[in-house]
């Protein structure tokens, strides 16, 4: 069974890592049929590497229309 469909996303503060950001980019892939327009990871402490890893998705995404970081 699918789950409704999520538009915005907001992980603020939550200690995300470069690894939460490849999970991450990995939702963002065409493949997974992402719905996400608003993706907020403001406050946390990814890095270089995790913009990086987070780039992989977004790159191909076609729905994301606002991000924060």
């Amino acid at each position: 069974m699918l789950g409704k469909p999520v538009n915005i996303l907001e992980l603020l503060d939550n200690k995300i890592t470069a690894l939460g950001c490849e999970f991450i980019s990995k939702t963002l892939h065409p493949i997974s049929k992402p719905t996400i327009a608003i993706l907020k990871l403001d406050h946390n402490n990814f890095g270089a590497q995790g913009v990086k890893n987070l780039s992989e998705g977004l790159a191909i995404n076609p729905t994301l229309k606002i991000l924060s970081l």
